[in-house]
């Protein structure tokens, strides 16, 4: 009887591997972006995503998709997710070529430095969706001294100690100096590989997140009651806001823009990371974006020498790499800003019509 209680237990057990990711509507999982409100607690939700991206693919039958990576400017915010810059190339994709247009799947998350797009790639390689069309961004931010924050991996540490040891090995110090520690002893390996790699395989535990804002949102219908918006922030234009003026002069923001002159050697994680990228995209049709600032809003730290220097140094190092680039500084209205570095809905629209024209020259 035991055995074949266990059985059922088995079968039950594969059944629901199949069925769970087919239950949850999804919309839920992937609108035109990844959910950051709640991935940010469950990191594993991108590999729910990327299932849902590669079970469309395959339903398709097509590669021909674009992917974007980048950090909050490419994410969309602090709009909501009707309004990302993927959602108007698509409007122009269609525009161009009609039934034939490209899909482009937004996989940024706010806060990604240029480590995370890389263990992004390797993700995509993981779950087999291609590469070889891909766009990300850049920003000034990017190459400025870390001391020793932000870490060079911000979201996918432990992604990129599965996927790509040595590398991870190489940048662990930088971590490891911004608060990152690994699993310690025999508990907390075992916890580790529980939580991190075991359960994470198990659809219940894939999707629970979305099996729950699935339920709330069909309660919410039912009921009559309007779905939240998922906008992240304030998307008015700056010159709307109060107290911009004052937090452009926080730490945050004068480390951010600094001056002082860049390190683009290899000593830079940046430029590492940059370089990994290169590497694995090598042969493909990669576009590279430095998204720019409010020239407006930011004129004292944009007007500075050094600033305008380094500027100059980012643009000599993308020369060097064999991928299209585009230097949006100053390309996109003022007015379309929502805040230093960030656009409203049309600033959205314009950064689409820019990157598009651009890709497809």
């Amino acid at each position: 009887m035991r055995m074949k209680a266990l059985k059922y237990v088995i079968v039950y057990f594969i059944i629901l591997q199949f069925v769970v990711p087919l239950l949850v509507p999804s919309h839920e999982v992937y609108h035109n972006r990844i959910d950051y409100e709640l991935t940010k607690s469950n990191l594993h939700d991108i590999d729910a995503v990327l299932d849902q991206i590669k079970r469309q693919i395959s339903r398709n039958k097509s590669d021909n998709y674009i992917i974007l990576l980048g950090d909050s400017v490419i994410y969309g915010s602090p709009g909501n997710s009707d309004q990302p810059v993927n959602v108007y190339m698509e409007q122009l994709a269609r525009q161009t070529y009609g039934n034939e247009a490209p899909a482009i799947y937004n996989l940024s998350m706010p806060a990604m430095q240029l480590g995370d797009i890389y263990t992004m790639l390797l993700k995509l390689d993981e779950h087999k969706i291609s590469t070889d069309r891909v766009i990300f961004n850049i920003r000034y931010a990017s190459f400025v001294e870390r001391t020793p924050w932000p870490p060079a991996v911000f979201w996918l540490k432990d992604e990129l100690r599965k996927l790509d040891p040595e590398t991870f090995a190489h940048i662990r110090p930088q971590l490891e100096a911004t608060g990152y520690t690994g699993p310690e002893g025999l508990y907390e390996r075992y916890k580790h590989l529980l939580h991190e790699d075991l359960l994470p395989k198990v659809s219940m535990f894939r999707y629970k997140d979305f099996i729950i804002k699935s339920v709330k949102h069909a309660y919410s219908k039912a009921r009559g009651i309007p779905i939240p918006d998922d906008a992240l922030g304030d998307p008015r234009p700056w010159f709307e806001k109060e107290g911009l003026e004052q937090y452009l002069k926080s730490d945050e923001i004068a480390n951010s823009y600094s001056d002082m002159s860049f390190d683009l050697s290899e000593e830079s994680p940046d430029v590492f990371f940059l370089n990994q990228i290169a590497n694995h995209q090598q042969g493909t049709d990669t576009m590279i974006v430095l998204t720019g600032v409010n020239q407006q809003l930011m004129k004292d730290y944009v007007q500075k020498e050094g600033y305008k220097q380094n500027m100059s140094r980012i643009d000599r190092m993308m020369e060097s790499f064999p991928f299209p680039y585009i230097n949006l500084e100053g390309k996109i209205d003022d007015a379309l800003f929502t805040d230093h570095t960030h656009f409203t809905a049309e600033g959205h629209e314009a950064l689409g019509s820019l990157l598009w024209n651009a890709y497809i020259k």
